[in-house]
């Protein structure tokens, strides 16, 4: 017999409650959201339940990149610095550090979760610096060819524990169009509140400006 909802929403918590960039965040305020699926069994399905969560993830960095102030910092300026003693030479206070494919390696090159976890890799830690720092690996952080990029988040972006708590999962059945008035398909749908969560965030962007001003010389020079 497949568990109920309520017991899965325990295997989430234990799963989430060390995820804490998701899972603790100061709340401001909420969104209604929902997550669909439509599926070929009426039975509460895990894999929609993970889906769900992801779905979430998504939304949550959505929002920490329209809220975060973008700053310019100089390859150069990296030579001789360790990039969080930079980060937090800007004022910063970087809790948890966000990056792209081409930021890992600032860090460490591999990741560190654990492969036998219910969630996709990206969500654990990449690297970790004691009393300061988490940093995570995100697909959905975005990069030119000149540049690296890194968000900065002082503070949690989700408030999943809240989440988790209130929501609903509800099953319907759907009609298949080609087999008139026989329910053989069912909507899988997780009711949820989205938070806005109370944080500071940057998003980084590590150019090399003196190949970027000397690009820029030569252009003018060329238009003219």
């Amino acid at each position: 017999m497949r568990e109920s909802f309520s017991e899965y929403k325990k295997t989430l918590e234990q799963n989430l409650i060390n995820i804490s960039y998701l899972y603790s965040g100061d709340i401001i305020s909420s969104t209604d959201s929902e997550y669909t699926e439509i599926k070929e069994t009426p039975l509460t399905s895990p894999s929609f339940i993970i889906n769900s969560i992801v779905n979430i993830y998504n939304q949550s960095f959505n929002q920490m990149f329209n809220k975060s102030k973008e700053v310019i910092v100089a390859e150069e300026s990296l030579r001789n610095k360790n990039i969080i003693d930079k980060i937090t030479e800007l004022g910063m206070n970087p809790v948890y550090i966000f990056s792209s494919e081409k930021g890992k390696f600032l860090f460490s090159q591999l990741l560190k979760g654990n492969s036998t976890s219910a969630f996709p890799q990206y969500f654990y830690c990449l690297d970790k610096f004691i009393g300061t720092s988490e940093v995570f690996y995100s697909p959905l952080i975005k990069e030119d060819s000149d540049e690296t990029v890194l968000y900065i988040s002082d503070a949690p972006i989700q408030s999943l524990v809240y989440s988790i708590q209130n929501m609903d999962y509800s099953i319907d059945s759907t009609i298949d169009g080609f087999t008139p008035n026989i329910p053989n398909r069912w909507k899988h749908k997780i009711s949820y509140s989205l938070y806005d969560c109370k944080f500071n965030s940057y998003k980084i962007s590590i150019r090399n400006v003196s190949r970027l001003r000397h690009d820029k010389i030569n252009k003018i020079l060329n238009d003219n």
